[in-house]
C-alpha cells in the first residue's frame, strides 16, 4: 500500500523542521546566557499556568546540563532518579521561552506531565522535545497546548513529532526543576 501524499508531506515537513532545529542547536551555544543564577520558567500543567525553578543554569560546575543555548541546571543523566516527562514544544509562535537575547531563536513552550500533589512528582524531568509535523499548522500563542493529554493526542494524530533523539543524540536530557508556583 502506497503512503498517502499528506503523510509524505508531513514527514517531509517534519524532516525540514528537524534540520532547521539541528542547525539552530549547533549554533546556539554561542548564544548561551550568563551563568550561576536561578531562572524561573513558565509552563502549563493540566490547563493551568505554573512556574518552575531551574537552579544554577550556567556555572563552573561540570555537572551542569546544557541543551543548545539553554542552561538546565544539574545534569541528571548519570544519576538513577525517577523523572517524569517535561514536554518542550519548539515553535515560532511559542510564548514561554527563547534563547537569551535572541527572542526569535528556539522559541518554545513547556508542558509538565505531573505537578506537586501527583504521586509521581519529584521535581526531576526527562525532556521530550517536540516540533509540529506541518510547520505553521499550530499557533501556540492563540491556542496553546496546555496538558500532557493534549500532547499525547497530538503525537497520536501526527500533528506533533517527537524529535528528542535528533536534538539530544547523546540520550534523553534529564534535569531538576521544582514547580514553585501554581497547582
Amino acid at each position: 500500500m502506497k503512503p498517502r501524499p499528506t503523510y509524505r508531506l508531513r514527514r517531509l515537513a517534519a524532516a525540514v523542521a528537524v534540520a532547521l532545529a539541528v542547525t539552530a542547536l549547533a549554533a546556539a551555544p554561542a548564544l548561551a546566557g550568563k551563568g550561576g543564577g536561578l531562572r524561573i520558567e513558565p509552563a502549563w500543567y493540566d490547563g493551568e499556568g505554573v512556574s518552575f525553578l531551574q537552579p544554577t543554569l550556567f556555572s563552573a560546575n561540570p555537572n551542569g546540563g546544557v541543551l543548545a543555548c539553554f542552561g538546565l541546571g544539574p545534569d541528571l543523566s548519570g544519576i538513577d532518579r525517577p523523572s517524569q516527562p517535561l514536554y518542550v514544544i519548539f515553535d515560532d509562535t511559542a510564548t514561554q521561552d527563547h534563547c537569551d537575547g535572541q527572542p526569535t531563536a528556539l522559541r518554545h513552550d513547556h508542558v509538565l506531565s505531573v505537578a506537586p500533589g501527583d504521586p509521581a512528582y519529584s521535581g526531576a524531568w526527562t525532556l521530550v522535545l517536540l516540533v509540529e509535523a506541518t510547520p505553521g499548522s499550530t499557533d501556540l500563542a492563540a491556542n496553546p497546548i496546555t496538558s500532557a493529554e493534549q500532547i499525547q493526542s497530538a503525537l497520536v494524530d501526527g500533528s506533533l513529532v517527537d524529535v528528542t533523539s535528533v536534538l539530544a543524540p547523546g540520550g534523553p536530557v534529564r534535569m531538576v526543576a521544582p514547580v514553585i508556583a501554581g497547582r
